[in-house]
């Protein structure tokens, strides 16, 4: 059983390894959070060039060379998309003795965890992920998953934290769970036609 987390990236050392077609998958990841991110690798791909030049990122360093095991110094998190074994297993064993997360593409038992397939609108996002076995089914379900949360929601969705933050502020215990409780049959009844008991705090 696989825990998901979500990780704040802003203003962590993170490396990728790898210019070609699995490190621009992780790379357009990684565009999306504040992050120092430094790329390493002897060639980048025509697709992978393009994607750093219209870049989001506020801090990254492009070096373009083979990888040397001092890149791993003062990295939290590392992302390894090579082609070539040998380097794989360097930066695999090293990341080891240096307790570095590592992400290996297309090398699912040699991850400490798994990227997912993100839809994001505003503060809401909801992952997909099937542990790492088929990134491509991950995909799919998120364009069919895209279709039920339009982006033009995300200034209602805001609304709706705004009222659970004035709920939260009630001093009567019962006031607060009334109106909570009003808030998601709202959500439930609004945008996916049915009611509900549930509430969570």
């Amino acid at each position: 059983m696989l825990l998901p987390l979500s990780f704040d990236l802003t203003h962590r050392e993170v490396l990728l390894v790898g210019g070609g077609r699995a490190a621009l998958e992780k790379f357009a990841q990684l565009d999306r959070t504040a992050c120092n991110l430094t790329i390493v690798a002897p060639h980048f791909s025509t697709a992978m060039d393009s994607a750093l030049i219209n870049s989001q990122l506020q801090a990254v360093r492009i070096e373009k060379r083979r990888f040397e095991i001092s890149d791993l110094d003062n990295k939290f998190m590392v992302f390894s998309a090579v082609d070539d074994r040998a380097v794989a297993e360097i930066i695999l064993d090293h990341c080891r003795k240096r307790k570095i997360l590592l992400n290996s593409a297309d090398d699912r038992a040699h991850c400490d965890f798994y990227t997912t397939a993100v839809i994001k609108r505003g503060n809401v996002q909801i992952a997909v992920s099937t542990g790492g076995r088929f990134a491509g089914l991950s995909a799919i379900l998120r364009r069919h998953l895209e279709t039920l949360f339009p982006a033009e929601l995300d200034d209602q969705w805001e609304n709706i934290f705004c009222l659970r933050e004035r709920a939260l502020a009630l001093h009567d215990i019962n006031e607060k769970k009334s109106v909570i409780t009003d808030i998601v049959n709202l959500i439930e009844t609004r945008y996916f036609a049915r009611s509900s008991g549930e509430t969570s705090e």
